[in-house]
């Protein structure tokens, strides 16, 4: 025996040293330098052969590979009758690219697309399907199971499609097979890749008719049925597969017209919808009976609802005859403790609809049956008002749990078809600060139901709501401050996403949300507090004040109201900051020191500079105040994604561009230019940067129709006020005669402002200080001219009696003064000093001006100061 065994472990080390011999059939295959590369990297030297069957001998002997290009003909076909391993050119590739070995297979394998896929098939001839399946390395199952991973269906029914959909087995049409296949050339294909566009919509080869629906309704239910590759009919068509019912709205149906093999309720439409799977029909069977007549209408059939009414009539009709007496059972008063168990306070959540858990119905009629011995036959005023007040928290508690077990919890399944119906983002910011309240009222409403449990005069409410004050402190304001985007995302989801669409009709119609939509169910906790506030103000009324309950009924009062107070404040807060980065993300170029925790947006008005120190008179600006700064921008006419060049195209051009910040500190005075023909909604602001600095004027006119001016400088100054600690804004607001500073806004018309961007440099022209410097400053320094002091009164007057050198002195003087001189002296002129002696004064909180002599005179004054000196 040892003899023997040598010559046999010798065999077996020599077939493990032989290497692997490839062979290349045909002269395709042959001539395929990309696979010849492909082998030499895996340090195999290939052999060639045309048919391959003159290495079928050697392959019982040796571990060979035959490699075609070409799955079909007689080749394959004897080479397979052979039972040799054949594999195709991407095998090759993929064995290049991995450094693998070439896999040996019982069945040939032209690629790996489908390796690790498992299929099922329903509903078509799957010969030819399978075989190339097994091709691209996949499997076939008899029957649907949880290793399964896809089902190849051509219908919408059958016990395979029912089981695929309930386990959320991806169901898909067989041309995906055949597509995938059709590339399966391309280096790196993966089957999965494909799938999507050829999944088996809801509705694939189903013909849906809709009754009872509303014309709107109908018409948008018949669009999603085509786009859920469907089709749909009128009542009474022979292609008619499933009739589509509100089972709300309608009692019966008509008798003579042809009823299809299936007849649902409206919810299993949004099933299927929600699943992107069609439903199975047994479990939203349509109920109700058929009547006689042409069409059923609501006006010519009684309802079912009136026909019990006339039947429970009669049976008390007779019931009174046979009894004979009034105090009937059914004409007995109920009790006080029936009406308290029922008595709901005007805020409560059932005033519209009842939407308790039914879990908690039931529970709460089993306590009521055990304990109906126990109840006094008459409540107190107090025992009343506070059983009201935890009917009301079991109601609350009830729709929370819905909230989040009915909607949250099924939403963010990941094991349901095609995943969970919304993104974990939307899905924490629809639901993510709902558990806090939840917790709490879970815990506010047992300790109320402890002490109706054992209750006595001396019960202490109050403690229960402050003892969990401080919970809801926390709780709250997450909520309420994003509550608008809480919304926003609802209708962003439902607009955007079928599934979640479908998914909310389907919760609709369930019994515990009593026919309320997500969005008005959320806004429950909004309305919470401010109930509770109203409830404990009427526990108190009934409580006498040498109750010990009622100094901690008005802590707990007085607390609810601070914590309505806070969240108030902290959403007044929030925002604010959602504004701010509003307004920073629309502005090119602005500085991220915009964004301070004290600093907040007031207001913003837009206006055309009528200065030259900003972008050029003329031309559109945006002011946005806020309570320590002024945001200037250049307000662009066109933005968005009109560039023409692609990168700018990609990123839209921001409305507004930075131009500057100007820290409200630095103003020294608001000038508020008097309304006239020549000079409309217009005014300036003086301001130093820096202490070495000169004063500097930015003039502007107001280019908003809806924007009052006064209430823009009145808003300006009491943030100045509030930034430089001044009690009285008023006094900063100085207000002038445009003409006085050469403000002019007349030549410039509404339909210039429109177009400022494109004919401003020719306005900015019209305005030009660089075109006449010199008149310019010596109009302005003349009218600004009598700032000195010349008496002891300290009164001026312009036109005073020259000095020496006569009128010519005092132009040559008025020419030399600089125009930030002039702004200087009108910024810091001393509140003792009046301007004129005249009557007809107005009021510059620090002085007074008054125009020197009639307008016609002042022109005729002005044109001979612009005359240049002789």
């Amino acid at each position: 025996m040892a003899t023997d065994s040598k010559p046999l472990e010798a065999s077996k080390k020599d077939d493990e040293e032989r290497p692997l011999q490839v062979v290349l059939v045909g002269e395709t295959t042959q001539e395929n330098e990309e696979l010849r590369a492909a082998l030499k990297s895996l340090g195999i030297k290939p052999r060639k052969s045309d048919t391959g069957t003159d290495f079928i001998q050697t392959a019982s002997e040796r571990e060979t590979v035959f490699v075609l290009s070409e799955f079909e003909g007689d080749v394959f076909h004897n080479l397979s009758k052979a039972e040799a391993n054949i594999v195709g050119p991407p095998v090759i590739y993929h064995c290049a690219k991995e450094n693998k070995e070439v896999p040996c297979h019982s069945r040939p394998l032209y690629n790996t697309a489908m390796e690790g896929v498992i299929l099922c098939f329903t509903g078509l001839d799957k010969q030819e399907a399978v075989q190339i399946v097994h091709h691209m390395g996949g499997s076939i199952r008899r029957d649907v199971s949880a290793k399964v991973t896809h089902l190849i269906a051509d219908c919408t029914d059958g016990p395979k499609y029912r089981l695929a959909s309930s386990l959320g087995t991806p169901i898909v049409k067989p041309d995906w097979i055949y597509k995938v296949w059709a590339d399966k050339d391309v280096v790196g294909i993966k089957a999965d890749d494909k799938m999507v566009q050829y999944r088996v919509p809801p509705f694939y080869k189903c013909c849906l008719c809709f009754y009872g629906f509303t014309e709107e309704e109908k018409k948008h239910m018949e669009e999603l049925t085509v786009e859920n590759g469907g089709i749909f009919a009128e009542i009474g068509d022979e292609d008619c597969t499933h009739l589509v019912v509100d089972d709300q709205q309608t009692p019966v149906l008509p008798k003579d017209i042809v009823l299809p093999h299936f007849i649902v309720r409206a919810e299993w439409f949004w099933g299927s919808l929600q699943m992107e799977a069609c439903s199975d029909e047994r479990f939203y069977e349509y109920q109700k009976e058929t009547t006689p007549g042409s069409l059923f209408t609501p006006g010519r059939c009684m309802s079912g609802s009136k026909s019990r009414k006339r039947k429970r009539l009669k049976e008390n009709i007779a019931q009174l005859a046979a009894e004979g007496e009034l105090d009937s059972p059914l004409y007995k008063r109920r009790s006080s403790s029936e009406y308290s168990r029922i008595s709901m306070s005007p805020s409560s959540f059932l005033d519209a609809s009842n939407t308790p858990d039914k879990s908690d119905v039931l529970t709460e009629t089993t306590e009521i049956e055990e304990k109906s011995k126990a109840v006094p036959s008459k409540l107190s005023p107090r025992q009343q008002v506070v059983m009201e007040l935890l009917q009301t928290e079991k109601n609350y508690v009830a729709i929370l749990h819905t909230i989040l077990n009915v909607f949250k919890s099924e939403i963010e399944k990941p094991n349901q078809y095609h995943g969970a119906i919304l993104a974990a983002q939307d899905i924490k910011l629809i639901f993510g600060n709902i558990p806090p309240i939840y917790k709490v009222h879970c815990e506010i409403k047992d300790e109320l139901m402890a002490l109706m449990e054992n209750w006595t005069e001396d019960c202490l409410v109050g403690q229960v709501i402050s003892q969990h004050a401080e919970a809801m402190l926390k709780a709250y304001p997450p909520f309420v401050n994003y509550f608008e985007q809480t919304k926003e995302t609802i209708t962003k989801c439902d607009k955007s996403n079928t599934r979640f669409h479908a998914f909310l009709k389907v919760c609709q119609s369930k019994p515990e949300c009593g026919r309320q939509s997500l969005t008005e169910l959320l806004i429950r906790p909004v309305q919470r507090l401010p109930s509770v506030s109203l409830l404990l103000g009427d526990i108190l009324k009934k409580t006498s004040q040498d109750n010990p309950d009622y100094e901690r009924l008005e802590n707990a009062i007085d607390l609810l109201k601070e914590i309505m107070t806070h969240i108030n404040e902290d959403k007044r807060k929030t925002e604010n900051q959602v504004v701010m980065f509003d307004i920073m993300n629309e502005i090119d170029n602005c500085p991220a020191t915009i964004l301070s925790s004290h600093r907040s947006f007031v207001t913003k008005a837009d206006v055309i500079e009528l200065s030259d120190e900003l972008s050029g008179r003329s031309f559109p600006l945006s002011l946005f105040l806020f309570t320590d700064t002024l945001e200037i921008c250049k307000r662009r006419t066109k933005h968005g994604s009109t560039a023409k060049s692609p990168a700018l195209r990609r990123s839209p051009q921001k409305p507004y561009k930075h131009l500057g910040l100007l820290q409200l500190k630095t103003v020294k005075r608001i000038i508020n230019y008097r309304e006239s023909e020549d000079c409309q909604n217009s005014f300036g602001i003086i301001f130093k940067s820096h202490p070495d600095d000169k004063d500097k004027l930015y003039s502007f006119m107001v280019d908003e129709t809806d924007v009052n001016k006064v209430q823009f400088l009145t808003s300006l100054a009491k943030s100045i006020a509030q930034t430089k600690c001044l009690a009285d804004h008023e006094g900063l607001i100085a207000t002038v005669e445009g003409r006085d500073l050469q403000i002019n806004t007349s030549i410039l018309g509404r339909s210039t402002f429109s177009r400022a961007a494109k004919i401003g440099k020719r306005v900015s022209r019209a305005f030009s200080f660089n075109k006449t410097p010199s008149r310019l400053k010596r109009a302005v320094s003349s009218v600004l001219s009598p700032f000195s002091h010349e008496n002891n009164h300290n009164t001026i007057n312009v036109m005073g009696t020259p000095r020496r050198g006569g009128d010519l002195f005092n132009r040559r003087q008025a020419s030399c003064m600089d125009l930030t001189d002039s702004i200087s002296m009108l910024s810091s002129y001393p509140s003792s000093t009046t301007l004129y002696q005249e009557e007809d004064t107005v009021s510059l909180g620090a002085y007074s001006l008054q125009t020197p002599m009639e307008h016609s005179n002042m022109n005729d004054y002005n044109s001979r100061l612009m005359k240049p000196p002789s």
